[in-house]
């Protein structure tokens, strides 16, 4: 199984580490919210993920497992909103899930850095969309008390 982040270059543990450097790099405009939104992901599928955290991609059975949990505790198999509320809760305080996925997009159609950016969440979105029950169906997030009810698994 590839540690890659979708179509992106970068591993889990690469894409953390570029990322976090980049912080210093992209100080404004959408490259920072893409940053600032990577970072929040990470964040939230390290809760997701228990001890030692979200330093690779699971395995398809461990992964399987997991999102059997995840739909557990939302208590159902999710589907993408039609009408889109849940898709404009905040990750971070600057970008929706909905504006993260248009934003990956953006980015995964430019040049250097900022492609493998947007690569790289989109792979992000694709992992977290597996974990919510398929395509699309990462629509919102967890509680902090339902993250931790699922790392402690």
């Amino acid at each position: 199984m590839t540690d890659r982040l979708g179509t992106s270059a970068w591993s889990v543990s690469e894409a953390r580490s570029v990322v976090a450097r980049l912080r210093h790099v992209a100080t404004t405009g959408p490259e920072y919210d893409a940053v600032e939104l990577f970072l929040a992901l990470c964040d939230y599928l390290d809760e997701l993920h228990g001890s030692p955290g979200f330093d690779r991609l699971l395995p398809a059975a461990e992964r399987s497992a997991l999102a059997q949990v995840v739909q557990q505790v939302r208590g159902r198999y999710a589907v993408p909103d039609g009408d889109g509320e849940r898709l404009v809760q905040p990750v971070n305080a600057a970008v929706t899930l909905a504006e993260g996925r248009e934003l990956a997009s953006e980015l995964a159609e430019a040049d250097g850095w900022q492609r493998e950016l947007g690569l790289a969440l989109q792979g992000l979105f694709s992992y977290l969309d597996q974990l919510s029950g398929g395509p699309g169906a990462f629509t919102e997030l967890l509680t902090s008390e339902e993250r931790a009810r699922i790392a402690s698994r």
